[in-house]
């Protein structure tokens, strides 16, 4: 009987043990597949898979990338580029939840080409009473009425001089680089009052190789894109600097506050009536000032693109936007007037196709 007692015992406590260790391991599986990170390929070392990345960007479908893996991996995937391992999703419920999770889970981050080319100081990277006082600045200048008058004029100047030089019917009109020169010149003269020139074109020439270095690998060597587009930053920054400080001992030789012409003297002006902690640096205008020329180069003008080929498509809707356009021509022609923004915004079909 004693025996017998005791293998039950042994039976009992073999059986405890092992409900203890599946219990541990069912945790740990459990844990394990919540932590899962999905599916995907981490590609070669160090580089992984930038080169493929950056050259599908250059091919007629730059979507292939994405495709190719949703395809193996689903709509969320792993991937290594850039010099980082991310997670890439291509669901919409997912992405929405990514947007509006209002910084509480995800957490903004860039690539390192981004972060190394843009600096400590940039504005994507900032936070707080800083970041949200010169959104508030910019944005009253933007809205402001006398900017919307001003850039009225600019707009119609600058595309005016670049369609006569369309005329010339021996060159090939490259639609997508007219829209950005014609964007970018008119941007700068919004943030720093610089007209077309010799200043103009050294700023564009040294700004689209400074660009350049946005996406690619984060090798800092001499001879390497990112290299070559840090060289292209320092001689901004110098020229952007130099504009800045002279700006800045004009307002110190005078009392009187005319209204801001541009974004510096908008940055300037703060800078002057603030102090302490809240007060901009001036490196900080400067490098943000480089910034906000990047929509000029790339967003707007590639939107204004297709745009254009959309409505080439589609000659009902472009019949109709050339018509809402020269009936505002015929009027202003009727009364010698100049266009004015409130013109602009007269043309509802003309809104309506630009948003």
């Amino acid at each position: 009987m004693e025996l017998k007692s005791s293998e039950s015992r042994v039976l009992m406590g073999i059986i405890l043990a092992l409900s203890v260790i599946l219990w541990f391991l069912k945790k740990k599986k459990l844990k394990e597949k919540k932590n899962e990170v999905p599916r995907g390929s981490s590609g070669w070392p160090f580089i992984g898979e930038t080169l493929e990345f950056i050259s599908c960007g250059y091919t007629s479908r730059p979507v292939s990338f994405m495709d190719k893996r949703k395809s193996l991996y689903g709509n969320v995937f792993k991937t290594h580029i850039l010099g980082k391992a991310i997670i890439v999703s291509t669901d919409p419920d997912v992405n929405r939840a990514v947007l509006q999770n209002h910084g509480n889970v995800f957490i903004p981050c860039y690539p390192k080409s981004i972060c190394e080319l843009l600096g400590k100081s940039s504005i994507l990277q900032m936070n707080g009473n800083v970041h949200k006082r010169v959104h508030a600045l910019i944005g009253v200048f933007l809205k402001s009425p006398q900017l919307k008058d001003r850039i009225t004029r600019d707009i119609e100047k600058t595309v005016q001089l670049s369609l006569s030089s369309w005329m010339d019917k021996s060159r090939l009109v490259y639609l997508q680089d007219e829209t950005k020169k014609i964007t970018f010149e008119i941007l700068v003269r919004v943030l720093l009052s610089i007209g077309p020139g010799e200043e103009m074109d050294l700023l564009k020439g040294e700004f689209e190789e400074f660009i350049k270095g946005l996406i690619c690998l984060p090798i800092k060597l001499p001879g390497t894109r990112l290299y070559k587009s840090l060289q292209s930053k320092e001689k901004l920054l110098k020229m952007v600097r130099r504009i800045v400080e002279e700006r800045k001992m004009d307002m110190e030789k005078t009392e009187e506050k005319d209204l801001p012409n541009d974004v510096i003297d908008v940055l300037l002006r703060d800078a002057g009536e603030s102090a302490g902690t809240h007060c901009i640096p001036l490196d900080f205008i400067s490098g943000n000032i480089i910034e906000m020329m990047i929509p000029g180069e790339e967003t707007v003008p590639t939107a204004m693109t297709i745009a254009v080929k959309l409505l080439t498509d589609n000659p009902t809707a472009l019949a109709r936007l050339v018509e809402e356009n020269m009936e505002l021509r015929r009027r202003k022609d009727h009364g010698c007037e100049k266009y004015a923004w409130m013109d602009y915004m007269t043309l509802t079909f003309t809104q309506n196709v630009g948003s």
